[in-house]
């Protein structure tokens, strides 16, 4: 067998498992038990959120070593599951190469699920904190409508912009100017509800819990690289509302 495809087609995994939104603990342990799975020895993995390093020992002794840079984030628990899966057959079974690859071509060419679900996830979400923080069922409607633009949005931006503290922050700004516009023609009552339901499709919930999850299972440096970035991501969305309201004078266009 080839070992430093073994390798490849693991990190492979790793690397997508990653992107869809598991805890660099888990990540770990499966590169661990999928390598030595193969009789690999002295197999250890160092994983950050933007880099996966991976060194082993092959029953011939020789040493393989592979890095891979990971710039990707898109949070997809469907797929995760399914390459968790993945991951345990590979321990059990112990496939061939080829084998593997074509079960991870499998789980990568999954169908997602239809645009309109993702445009009603978002239309809920909103509306349903602009009324759970004391809207009115006409700022949650605003809301909703809020979201879907925003999600508009983020559909089209993260096809160009790859730096996220931008996008967020570009996102925020226009979507304040959004609330603002319709605040104008007389849809919803009060800005700051509708505002805020449209915010929270945007806060880093999931990164900010691994972060969390990261440190108390120690790897402390994933962890606050995963919580700064938060904090940065939360920091651009409240500059982005807070210049669309400086730009429109809180409101009065």
């Amino acid at each position: 067998m080839n070992y430093s495809k073994l390798l490849q087609a693991i990190l492979d995994i790793a690397e997508e498992m990653l992107v869809c939104g598991a805890e660099v603990s888990r990540v770990e342990d499966s590169i661990e038990r999928m390598c030595t799975a193969y009789h690999c020895t002295r197999v250890n993995a160092f994983i950050i959120t933007s880099n996966i390093q991976v060194t082993m020992e092959d029953p011939d002794g020789e040493i393989v070593t592979q890095i891979r840079r990971i710039v990707r984030s898109d949070v997809n628990f469907d797929k995760l599951d399914y390459l968790n899966d993945l991951s345990r057959y590979i321990c059990r079974e112990t496939p061939d190469v080829p084998q593997i690859r074509h079960k991870f071509d499998s789980v990568m060419a999954r169908k997602s699920h239809p645009l309109w679900i993702d445009y009603l996830g978002a239309a809920l979400i909103a509306g349903g904190f602009a009324v759970f923080f004391g809207g009115n069922i006409e700022d949650g409607a605003a809301s909703a409508v809020l979201g879907m633009i925003m999600l508009t949005m983020m559909k089209f931006m993260g096809r160009y912009e790859k730096n996220q503290l931008a996008m967020m922050f570009i996102i925020s700004f226009m979507a304040g100017l959004f609330t603002i516009l319709m605040m104008t023609a007389g849809f919803g009552e009060h800005k700051d509800k509708i505002m805020i339901g449209g915010i929270m499709l945007l806060i880093p919930g999931i990164a900010m819990t691994n972060s969390v999850r990261d440190m108390l299972t120690g790897d402390i440096v994933t962890g606050m690289l995963r919580l700064t970035n938060s904090l940065l991501q939360a920091a651009a969305i409240a500059c982005g509302f807070a210049l669309s309201l400086m730009v429109t004078g809180g409101g009065a266009l």
